[in-house]
């Protein structure tokens, strides 16, 4: 339990910096977006080894439709633009959705034969 703390204290300060990084340089990008980027070198550098964060990561995603539930509520406050412009979102949220889709397995694999890769040569730190 307190590891799985540490491990969401660890993702948290990775995002509060990548949000202050955004404040700071006045970026037109997200600050999770920059958290997330940040993360993502940390994780590829050995900066920040994945063991650190992989049990609060775990329970990210086995929650993560909770996450969904203010955005689709949110949502119906503007079916107004949806009568008028759905066909155009919904193009734009099919093609997005893929690309995110493909780009996230992509990562995956690649990560995982990393991962694989590192175990053969009786390296565990990845």
């Amino acid at each position: 339990m307190v590891r799985t703390i540490a491990q969401f204290l660890t993702i948290l300060v990775i995002y509060l910096t990548g949000t202050r990084l955004v404040t700071w340089l006045d970026l037109p990008v997200p600050g999770s977006i920059i958290g997330m980027a940040l993360l993502f070198i940390a994780l590829m550098s050995g900066a920040c080894k994945l063991k650190w964060v992989e049990a609060a990561a775990q329970l990210h995603i086995k929650h993560i439709t909770l996450l969904f539930i203010p955005f689709i509520v949110g949502v119906w406050h503007f079916a107004g633009i949806f009568r008028v412009e759905g066909i155009k979102l919904a193009i734009i949220l099919a093609v997005s959705s893929l690309v995110v889709l493909l780009v996230t397995a992509f990562i995956a694999e690649y990560l995982e034969t990393k991962r694989k890769r590192s175990k053969q040569n009786g390296n565990n730190d990845f």
